[in-house]
């Protein structure tokens, strides 16, 4: 066969140069989903890690204490510093918890506004 007769195949095959006016829609949209997914999970999460991070935390300090302390003996200044953080983020979580489930719900019920 000769050279000019060889069937030429293209190499450089681009996609269409048309996109939808929306192409970039799909992104804010799964942005809005992530977000509202965040904020109905994120302060039930924090609820019941708190509660679960403050019975072990005390087990572990328990376990570590004399055993002829009193009933309401003195605590680690560790235990207590650590109790504190744990009371404030579970805090934050029942204060964040109805507020972050609405907002939540709307934003996955609804479209963006453009």
């Amino acid at each position: 066969m000769n050279p000019d007769q060889q069937h030429v195949s293209p190499t450089d095959t681009q996609a269409p140069a048309h996109q939808p006016a929306n192409a970039t829609q799909p992104s804010r949209r799964n942005n809005r989903k992530i977000a509202a997914i965040w904020l109905l999970v994120g302060p039930s999460a924090l609820i019941i890690l708190s509660v679960l991070a403050y019975a072990l935390v005390n087990l572990i300090f328990s376990s570590t204490t004399n055993s002829d302390a009193e009933l309401f003996g003195q605590q680690p200044i560790a235990a207590t510093i650590t109790n504190i953080a744990l009371f404030v983020a579970g805090t934050i979580g029942v204060i964040a918890w109805l507020p972050s489930i609405i907002i939540g719900i709307v934003l996955l019920a609804t479209k963006k506004q453009q």
